[in-house]
């Protein structure tokens, strides 16, 4: 019988680790927020990005910017709900770029309602969006990968909501909570193609579009169901009770920080937040450069919460 015999490998060199170059990435609501940030940092480490979303406008938009700064970007407005959609994802990436090495499932809807007045359709519409169409495009996508044989990175970003719900996000940690399983059994099938599977939870974010939402008072307004009566009295109650703002300037970077010193919300954030800040799309984009490059190159199965310590609270 012969004998095998094991060497340790010569380590990776040290500028080569978050490089992505000659890779490609798919990136879903990648046209604003987590998403665009996570676009961004993709293309910086030399990724060539596929990102969709559902307002053509807002993905061209992205879609230059990378473009103009010496990256490579491919915005594709599309449903994901759809699983027809899904697979023209998974097949205008392979046209353009070659093959998909990386994909990041960041698209979602997080409808607020407490559980007892959650329609059918509500809940329909988050376990399609969240849960559903997150499966299908990774499993599209781990076809294109193992058809190539040269392995891959799928990244599913999930909520604390699913960890440690508040109470008027149901649907939405459900469907999470449901992605979680998923991942961890997508990282067992898939570790023979050398396919790694992990996942990213943000904590509490502040984006410019929620930033916006606090400055002009619609905060909340537009993710509450027109049945969920109780879930609005109860909101709209929580924000006049003023525990929600007043030092929201303190933990905001200087470029966001104009115009909202009058607002209640930053209190709240503040006692939430170990660290005494909010997190910012960023924090959620190095998180997810990190599992998609080389330095996680023998991590899968993983969940990484970025909250800055909120679950701990």
């Amino acid at each position: 019988m012969a004998t095998q015999t094991v060497s340790i490998p010569e380590a990776q060199s040290f500028d080569s680790l978050l490089s992505l170059k000659g890779r490609c990435a798919v990136v879903t609501g990648g046209s604003r927020g987590l998403g665009e940030a996570i676009v961004r940092r993709l293309a910086q480490a030399g990724a060539s990005v596929v990102l969709t979303g559902r307002g053509i406008a807002a993905l061209q938009r992205v879609e230059a910017v990378v473009n103009e700064t010496g990256g490579q970007a491919l915005g594709v407005q599309a449903d994901l709900v759809n699983l027809k959609d899904s697979q023209r994802v998974i097949d205008q990436a392979v046209e353009r770029f070659g093959h998909v090495d990386i994909l990041v499932n960041n698209a979602a809807v997080f409808p607020m309602s407490l559980f007892i007045e959650i329609s059918e359709q509500t809940w329909d519409e988050t376990v399609d969006t969240d849960l559903k169409g997150a499966f299908f495009l990774a499993q599209f996508a781990a076809k294109a990968m193992i058809a190539r044989g040269n392995g891959g990175r799928i990244i599913n970003l999930l909520s604390t909501d699913a960890l440690k719900p508040t109470g008027v996000l149901a649907a939405y940690g459900a469907a999470k909570l449901g992605l979680w399983s998923a991942t961890q059994a997508m990282a067992k099938e898939l570790a023979e193609h050398q396919i790694l599977v992990n996942a990213v939870t943000p904590g509490a974010t502040m984006t410019e579009d929620r930033l916006d939402k606090l400055k002009n008072g619609t905060f909340g307004a537009g993710e509450i169901p027109s049945e969920a009566v109780l879930t609005r009295k109860k909101m709209q109650k929580f924000f006049k009770a003023g525990a929600f703002v007043h030092m929201l300037a303190s933990w905001l970077p200087e470029k966001m920080e104009e115009g909202v010193k009058d607002f209640a919300i930053g209190q709240l954030m503040s006692t939430m937040m170990p660290l005494g800040r909010t997190g910012y799309p960023d924090d959620i984009a190095k998180a997810v450069l990190f599992l998609a490059s080389d330095m996680a190159s023998y991590i899968s199965g993983t969940n990484i919460v970025v909250d800055g310590g909120q679950t701990l609270k």
